[in-house]
């Protein structure tokens, strides 16, 4: 089939002129937070390790030096370690995003529902099948005194281009996509 005034059928996106909108029809999560998450401490718990690193890495750490998300909650309290480097990577990545997420909704309190998923847990869940939770840079969370469509309302201009923003009754999502995806789960 042949588009456009001149009958082309090759045609190029660039990812700053789209804007992906909807989702997979199968696509609920409803991935609860670990109740007994481990928050950043001094006293270090859970040695882990991640692919492609030799250090040790504890649960009680902060992903970013300084920073107020840990590895439990990225981790789902150490019980999904990431498959390979690049799904930690994107941890980290979108990690540094939620770091600015929290400065720009003023330091309020965040609870992670979820982040990374490996494909079982993705399932298990109803995530999508093509989730970026499953590449580590993607969470839903919950901010402090704040509905999530609220969160959404907040954040969705100033996310722009830099990945996904979706919101349901109970969480909001975000990833690092890196180009502009927005929808609604529905429920």
């Amino acid at each position: 089939m042949k588009l456009g005034p001149q009958e082309r059928n090759t045609w190029y996106i660039f990812s700053d002129h789209i804007c992906i909108e909807g989702t997979e029809e199968e696509n609920k999560p409803q991935d609860e937070p670990e109740t007994e998450t481990t928050k950043i401490s001094t006293t270090k718990t859970g040695p882990i390790k991640l692919p492609g690193y030799q250090s040790t890495f504890y649960l009680s750490e902060p992903i970013i030096e300084g920073g107020h998300f840990s590895w439990a909650e990225a981790t789902h309290n150490g019980t999904r370690i990431p498959v390979n480097q690049s799904v930690v990577e994107g941890i980290i990545k979108i990690a540094k995003s939620m770091e600015e997420v929290r400065d720009f909704l003023g330091g309020k309190p965040i609870t992670i529902n979820s982040w990374y998923r490996d494909p079982v847990n993705n399932r298990r869940v109803g995530g999508a099948s093509q989730s970026r939770h499953l590449v580590g840079d993607a969470v839903d969370f919950v901010v402090s005194g704040m509905h999530p469509s609220q969160v959404h309302k907040k954040i969705e201009p100033w996310w722009g281009n830099r990945g996904g923003i979706a919101s349901a009754s109970c969480f909001t999502h975000i990833d690092a996509r890196g180009y502009r995806a927005r929808w609604t789960y529905g429920f």
